[in-house]
């Protein structure tokens, strides 16, 4: 596991191809990385069209253009008031450990995922900030990791359950990003959501149990 994160952090950023299934429902997009904690996903929800998620390491934003709405989230703001680090899967790509309760991994065998030689490790998952009021909590995570140290597929699980299955497809490693990509400017008709707060709140009651 040392030597897969080592090799993943050597990567200082990259493209995918991911497809996720919850809840019955499918997405399809793209990923694109940059290190340290730039993440920009296009992604195609049924029912509400073109969804972008954007962030610096700062800001995340969620952006439906149809519908002309935006929410952020400030990542300083919760970070400084949760006072720790901010476990979110989706962001967890390149070092997917980062976001699995330590002590908890084990490697359970090699196994191909769309032709690909893999390493399949299950463990605990932190809580991610992602999951929306309500939502089932998982309690086991098992992620398929590439030679690269890169994730190459994702289940979270509650008991046998799965909560969330994504599958990634690496495209370009170190590409060439132009500027301005992981940051957004909302358009004066755009209806702007701070969800700074209830994440905040919904953390604070995760954490309450």
């Amino acid at each position: 596991m040392r030597t897969l994160r080592e090799r993943a952090r050597k990567i200082n950023g990259f493209t995918a191809e991911l497809s996720v299934r919850a809840g019955g429902a499918s997405q399809s997009g793209t990923l694109l990385f940059l290190a340290p904690d730039n993440v920009r996903m296009e992604m195609k929800v049924a029912g509400l069209g073109d969804q972008t998620i954007v962030s610096d390491g700062r800001m995340l934003w969620t952006i439906t253009p149809q519908a002309r709405v935006a929410t952020k989230v400030d990542l300083v703001a919760v970070q400084k008031s949760w006072g720790r680090t901010l476990p979110n899967q989706a962001m967890a790509i390149r070092d997917v450990f980062e976001v699995i309760k330590p002590g908890t991994v084990q490697f359970l065998k090699e196994e191909r995922v769309r032709g690909e030689m893999t390493r399949l490790f299950e463990g605990i998952p932190e809580v991610g900030m992602e999951l929306g009021r309500g939502a089932a909590l998982p309690n086991r995570v098992r992620v398929w990791v590439g030679e690269d140290g890169l994730l190459r597929r994702q289940k979270l699980m509650k008991a046998d359950q799965i909560l969330m299955d994504t599958t990634f497809r690496i495209t370009d490693k170190n590409p060439h990003i132009r500027s301005g990509m992981f940051k957004f400017e909302p358009p004066s008709d755009y209806q702007v959501q701070d969800l700074t707060q209830s994440t905040l709140q919904s953390l604070r009651s995760l954490a309450s149990g």
